[in-house]
């Protein structure tokens, strides 16, 4: 027999299988191999012939991330690929496995069961995938990036098949996991579940589960006929209660990084705490939560009205297996169109915002960045690795600077610019500067972004690329107001300093925003025209 190392919290979870699950759970927890992968095979060979949805934020983290840390929990229980299951393919004809309830024609967005199973491969930023489906249960794996008017078009496909497995607390379940969400992320709705979680029946669930585990072990050691089926009349009733609590039953279940330190040894967690900040210590390893940030310096920001998902979808379908995201995956890039970037200079974090004018709007299209010891080369490195196929077709790119990019970089004897600017010629970029001049005032800043944010007229719309931007759009949603000591009004920077904030989550990522946004849209402002660049090709 094969012995499975289960922690506590997986062990707690696959016990009482609630119909609405919530796993906020720590790093290194193992949510998608643990609670993910046993949700979604149980649902499957309970239910024979489901249809079921696995849903991502993005497809390329569902394909890359997501697929295969769930196989290795199917693994872990006995379920092999091309054996088991198929990804994104069909089985063999010759195995005539059923098609799952109101199975899609194509198996292209697929994972198929032998049994008939199936589940559909879900992301919010393609959401269409579920339009029309109807599916017997659904796991959605990192909550914390779900903005919740995207995942309520999910939900509401989680139906229609009551008929078949009505009577069984697995159908129409849910299962929801993530680790802790900061307060300025799109999924912090997640906590909301917590006033309806039921513990004292998890409880009873788990206490009718060790005496069927008894009954159990008793029916194993006896020969005698009427015993035997006495215990296992014994055991279906137990069962059948089990069922009848699961149904309409909510639980938040909490975890942090030392509830699974058999696993990962004593050495893990101290290496964590070593690398992390308190901060992050306490969010991705304690599971602490977070107070929720106020006086927002981009309080207009808003991923309702400014975010959007743009997949390349006809590239993307095309992809078999785990292949590494570029701009191909983009379905918004205009490729004849050159790029305008800004960047942010610093020694814990080096950032660069990538955006495109187009005909109505002007879109941050990406952000990147790279932390130390990485530098100004490796984040140039990485910038034309992703937009390598653009540069084959238009590779001229915009830079905007202000003074702060002239400092000199001590690494380098270098201004920050010209090292940007030298290192993109040498790889063929045709670098196009603009010297926006001495960086704006916060509060020049802060008035500029309400009037683009707040949609002026006359002003182009603002987008962002919600699934290339996810860090930038936090760190943004994040940033906050103060009074200096002068009393003047300004940006809140203290994050920058603070060893309790991650540097892709402090303030950095919105000043390399604002020289871009400034750049695009204080010259409008300013002479109620833009600034048009021409490049020599």
């Amino acid at each position: 027999m094969k012995k499975i190392h289960y922690n506590i919290p997986q062990l707690e979870y696959s016990i009482v299988r609630p119909q609405l699950g919530v796993c906020i759970w720590g790093r290194g927890t193992g949510k998608t191999e643990g609670p993910g992968a046993e949700f979604v095979a149980r649902n499957a060979i309970d239910m024979p012939g489901s249809l079921g949805g696995i849903v991502s934020i993005t497809y390329d983290k569902l394909l890359n991330m997501i697929i295969p840390a769930l196989k290795v929990g199917w693994e872990r229980m006995g379920y092999k690929e091309n054996v088991h299951y198929w990804i994104r393919k069909a089985p063999p004809e010759d195995l005539n496995i059923p098609k799952a309830y109101r199975q899609p024609d194509t198996n292209q967005h697929l994972i198929k069961w032998f049994n008939g199973s199936a589940q559909l491969l879900i992301s919010i930023d393609r959401v269409n995938i579920s339009n029309g489906a109807s599916l017997a249960y659904i796991y959605a794996d990192e909550v914390k990036f779900f903005p919740r008017e995207k995942f309520k078009e999910v939900l509401l496909t989680l139906r229609g098949q009551a008929h078949l497995y009505g009577d069984l607390s697995c159908c129409e379940s849910m299962l929801l996991t993530t680790d802790q969400p900061r307060p300025e992320m799109p999924g912090e709705w997640i906590f909301e579940f917590e006033k309806e979680s039921d513990d004292e029946t998890a409880l009873i669930i788990l206490a009718i589960q060790y005496e069927i585990h008894q009954l159990v072990c008793e029916l194993d050691k006896t020969r005698g006929k009427r015993r035997t089926k006495e215990l296992q009349r014994q055991i279906d009733r137990y069962l059948d209660d089990v069922n009848e609590l699961r149904k309409k039953l909510t639980v938040v279940s909490r975890a942090s990084t030392i509830d699974n330190i058999h696993a990962l040894g004593i050495q893990v967690i101290e290496n964590y705490k070593k690398m992390l900040t308190p901060y992050e210590y306490g969010l991705s390893v304690l599971n602490k939560k977070q107070k929720r940030s106020e006086n927002a310096f981009y309080y207009l920001l808003s991923e309702e009205k400014h975010g959007y998902y743009a997949p390349n979808i006809d590239f993307i379908d095309q992809q078999t297996g785990s292949s590494k995201q570029d701009c191909r995956w983009d379905g918004d890039l205009l490729l004849n169109h050159p790029l305008e970037i800004s960047c942010d200079y610093n020694s814990a974090i080096n950032w660069v915002i990538v955006g495109q004018e187009k005909q109505e709007s002007f879109d941050i299209i990406n952000s990147m960045y790279v932390l130390k010891p990485k530098k100004i080369r490796h984040l140039v490195t990485q910038f034309d690795k992703y937009y390598s196929y653009k540069k084959d077709v238009n590779n001229v790119v915009y830079f905007h600077y202000d003074h702060t990019a002239i400092g000199e970089n001590a690494s380098t004897d270098l201004s920050f610019y010209q090292e940007w600017i030298d290192l993109l010629k040498a790889k063929g970029w045709n670098v196009v500067p603009n010297y926006i001049g001495k960086a704006s005032s916060h509060s020049s800043r802060y008035k500029i972004w309400e009037w683009v944010l707040g949609g002026d007229e006359g002003l182009p719309r603002f987008r962002m690329n919600m699934a290339n931007n996810l860090e930038l759009f936090t760190s943004m949603n994040g940033t906050l107001t103060r009074k200096n000591k002068r009393g003047n009004f300004e940006k809140d920077k203290t994050s920058e300093i603070k060893k309790s904030v991650p540097p892709e989550y402090a303030t950095h990522g919105g000043e390399a925003a604002d020289a871009l946004i400034w750049a695009k849209y204080y010259p409008l402002v300013k002479e109620g025209d833009s600034f048009q660049h021409i490049a020599t090709m």
